[in-house]
């Protein structure tokens, strides 16, 4: 399993979910996602194994609110003074102005319980920034995929053909993503997964390339990811 895929460095140390480095020198250090607030020590450790102090890092980027992923967030932003960044429509569920969807009512037990963890012990922050949909930051486009939360988006890295997917595209099978597998978003966990999954074809319909999938959870995909992807997503369609 690779760990530098383009620019982007993926943190091995962390098991719950994925967080990438895309670190393109003083001043423009950034994470993708940020893991659950479980995994604190090892999102710590990961970074000193880069030489870099928490305090150098530019900012935080997230692919969607979801504990596993905003976790650390406030943490970061609070001690050490680094900036978060995410959808405004996720970042108002994160602040308390909007509503907050609740997890735990579809799935087997475990799915069931994971959901009501994420609804005991939910992210909480006031991010730095709001993006929107066509927004760029750090060279990455941002592109509104709506229905596993409310502003879950994707992260392309157009000059290096990355794309980075939170939950709404998975290279692993949920819930303990053991497994590669190309997958949507999962249904025991999104709040919309008809919307999921239509975004995802939206995307793909509206013919954005791209060569790499880094996921929130599982592998990356490393070479001819697109074909790989809508390959995928049909035999999944036809799983179902």
């Amino acid at each position: 399993m690779k760990t530098v895929v383009g620019p982007f460095r993926r943190f091995r140390r962390l098991m719950v979910s994925n967080v990438y480095l895309l670190d393109g020198g003083p001043g423009d250090r950034w994470l993708v996602d940020s893991g659950h607030w479980s995994e604190r020590l090892q999102l710590l450790s990961e970074l000193r194994s880069t030489g870099l102090r928490p305090s150098e890092l530019t900012g935080v980027l997230l692919t969607h609110r979801h504990s596993d992923h905003a976790g650390n967030a406030a943490y970061l932003q609070r001690e050490h003074g680094v900036k978060v960044l995410c959808h405004r429509a996720d970042a108002a569920v994160l602040d308390g102005s909007a509503p907050r969807f609740r997890l735990g009512l579809k799935g087997n037990p475990l799915e069931r319980a994971l959901g009501a963890f994420e609804n005991a012990f939910p992210a909480r922050l006031r991010v730095d920034r709001a993006l929107d949909h066509g927004d760029t930051v750090a060279g990455l486009a941002v592109h509104l995929l709506p229905g596993h939360t409310e502003g879950s988006v994707f992260f392309l890295h157009e000059s290096t053909g990355c794309l980075l997917t939170g939950d709404t595209l998975l290279t692993a099978r949920p819930p303990l993503t053991l497994f590669g597998a190309v997958m949507p978003a999962y249904d025991a966990f999104s709040m919309d997964t008809r919307s999921a999954h239509d975004a995802l074809d939206a995307f793909h319909a509206q013919g954005w390339r791209y060569e790499h999938v880094l996921a929130g959870h599982g592998s990356p995909m490393v070479g001819d990811a697109r074909r790989r992807v809508i390959a995928g997503l049909e035999r999944e369609r036809r799983r179902s």
